[in-house]
């Protein structure tokens, strides 16, 4: 057997020191990275929850009252939708015709809806144009206006 000398007695507590203080860099580091992607990996899942939201959004704004002005809608999976419609502009279409300018018995109506969409930790808004057709008043001639 073989003794040590007098210049090696603490050398081997010196290692075992530096090898656990790398060992527990390693090990928090991995902690770090795992707590890091698990992050990301919750804000994707977000994000694709909202994209399968939008086309349930699009087909609401299809039989959306817009003289509400605005409300609020459970869209489900904890996503609530806010809206809010503003009349941008209203048209009569007409034609030419030998006898004058005949006025359809309807009149176009442009919203300009903004939307978003809330979540937990994510909240999303957007803007979309929406065309309504309303009926006129029958009484009232095509060639009046």
């Amino acid at each position: 057997m073989r003794h040590r000398s007098r210049n090696e007695k603490g050398f081997l507590i010196l290692e075992v020191m530096v090898a656990s203080l790398i060992l527990t860099a390693g090990v928090a580091a991995t902690m770090y990275l795992f707590r890091l992607g698990f992050q990301h990996l919750e804000r994707a899942n977000d994000n694709n929850l909202f994209s399968s939201k939008l086309p349930q959004v699009v087909n609401y704004m299809k039989v959306l009252d817009m003289e509400a002005k605005q409300g609020t809608e459970d869209m489900g999976d904890d996503v609530i939708m806010h809206w809010d419609a503003r009349l941008v502009d209203t048209v009569r279409p007409s034609r030419d015709t030998p006898d004058g300018k005949l006025m359809h018995y309807f009149n176009l109506n442009l919203y300009k809806v903004t939307i978003r969409l809330d979540s937990r930790k994510l909240s999303r808004e957007y803007e979309m144009n929406v065309f309504r057709s309303a009926k006129v008043d029958k009484n009232i001639s095509p060639l009046e206006f």
